[in-house]
Formats: structure tokens, sequence, C-alpha cells
């Protein structure tokens, strides 16, 4: 069979699955033949013979399992993170996040302490360590199993030694002055119901309560508690009202930035002055 034919059987198992079946056929194909996608592309007349492992992985994306877990990797501000259903996939709309608590950060001391809630794959702390390399972080997660993840993405990025990492709930093993919380806590209501593919994800990072904000609202309270300077988050799309009518509830000025569909995705708050 030729690489062509292959990629069109391929194509055809995953049309229900995907917008771009051909895309993800030939990344599953490359990553088994350990070939680039321009190579399949220039090849596509070679003779190919479609092996075990190729189609098991096949098997997997048409049965909606993300592809993310399936390659063990994801993309994150251009950068390549380990990723596997103990965690989180990373998505496009947390680098605005990222950019915002950067911003953020130069309101504050270079050495600021920076304490990330619910770190889950690692990715907001590994990259606010890059972009922030004289700052100090704090990593916490309630799931042991998440901070391993974090771990190693910190060490594949060659920032492990500037995170300390928390198995706890919330703040409560955080010691000391904190400069910043930044999180991407779960914000999605317990009864909502999820696409196929979310099922896949660790229901620990998606679900924050029978309202969805339970947790938004409590880490503003630990903002407030332990005098931090300033606190980013990301939410859904839909809160917006209730985050801000409960920051005002406790008379802090909260402020909310878009995501690039324009879409309410983050709040940041500082200190009352």
């Amino acid at each position: 069979m030729r690489i062509k034919e292959l990629l069109a059987q391929s194509s055809e198992q995953l049309r229900d699955v995907t917008d771009v079946p051909q895309k993800e056929a030939m990344i599953l194909l490359g990553e088994v033949s350990g070939r680039e996608m321009s190579w399949l592309l220039t090849h596509s007349d070679d003779e190919i013979s479609s092996d075990e492992r190729f189609e098991q992985l096949l098997k997997r994306r048409a049965n909606h399992e993300p592809l993310e877990y399936i390659l063990e990797r994801a993309s994150f501000y251009d950068r390549e993170f380990y990723v596997d259903s103990r965690v989180l996939i990373p998505r496009p709309e947390t680098e605005i996040l990222v950019d915002k608590a950067v911003e953020l950060a130069k309101t504050l001391p270079e050495q600021a302490h920076i304490v990330e809630i619910g770190s889950g794959s690692g990715i907001i702390s590994v990259m606010l360590s890059l972009l922030l390399p004289k700052a100090r972080f704090t990593a916490v997660d309630i799931s042991v199993d998440a901070l391993m993840v974090s771990q190693e993405n910190a060490q594949k990025h060659g920032v492990n030694d500037r995170i300390t990492f928390i198995e706890s709930s919330y703040l409560d093993g955080v010691q000391g002055e904190i400069d910043m919380i930044v999180s991407n806590p779960p914000y999605i209501a317990n009864k909502e119901p999820l696409g196929i593919g979310l099922s896949y994800e660790p229901s620990l990072a998606l679900y924050g309560g029978n309202r969805g904000d339970e947790m938004l609202c409590h880490i503003i309270d630990l903002f407030l508690a332990r005098n931090v300077k300033v606190l980013a988050c990301e939410m859904g799309y839909d809160q917006r009202q209730p985050m801000n009518l409960y920051a005002q509830s406790k008379g802090l000025a909260i402020e909310f930035y878009k995501d690039l569909a324009g879409l309410d995705r983050g709040f940041w708050i500082k200190e009352k002055e």
C-alpha cells in the first residue's frame, strides 16, 4: 500500500472525531514511522506497511481520546510539554493568563514570590519561571500525580531548581509572604455535561463546585487573607458577572480580560490601596 492510500483510509476513520482527519492521521503515522509530515507528503507514492502500533494509536483517536494524551506531549508557548491523563491538556487561552501574569509582575519586585494554585502539568509555573528568571515560584496541587507531571516538565525545561512543589490544598502548605497568586482552577459546574473528548481528562481538574465558581471565590478569599499584592485567574466565559459581584462584595476592584475569540476568559485583582 502506498502512503497516500494508507492516509486516505486512516483519515476516514477519524472523520467524525476531528476537523482535520488527514493531518491527524499524518501526525500519528509520523509518530510511529519517525518521519516528518513534510517527508510523508513528498513521499506519498512510496510503499508502506501499516503496523500494529499505528493501528492502535489510530483506534485510540477514533475513540475520541485526545491526540495530546496519545502522543504524550502538548504545545504551549511554542514549547513542548509532557502530558498524560493525570493532568489537564494545556489550552491556547491559558497563554493569555501567562501574558497577563508577566505584565502584572512588572509592578512587583524582581524577586517576587509567585504561587500557582492547582499547577496540573506545571505549564504556567514553568513558563513564568522562564519569562521571569529572578522571581521565585511555588507550585501547589492537591494531586500527587499532577505534581509528578509538573516536576517532569520543570526538569525538561531546566527550571526545577527554581520551583518549589507542594502537595496541598490551596495555600495550606505555603509559608511566608506571597506577592502574586496565579491560577487556572477548575471552573465547570458539577452537573454540566462534558464533551466526549473532555471525559478523558481528570475530573478533579475540571469541576469547580455546584455553581462552578466556588474555587475562584475561595482563591479571592485567600488573596485577601494572605495580603497578597496581585491575583490573576482564568475563568469560564460566562462567569464575569458572578466574579464581579463577589469581588465587589469584598471591596475589591476587579478587571477582566478576553480570549482570542472575544470571550471573557479571566480576571486580575490588585491589593487595596
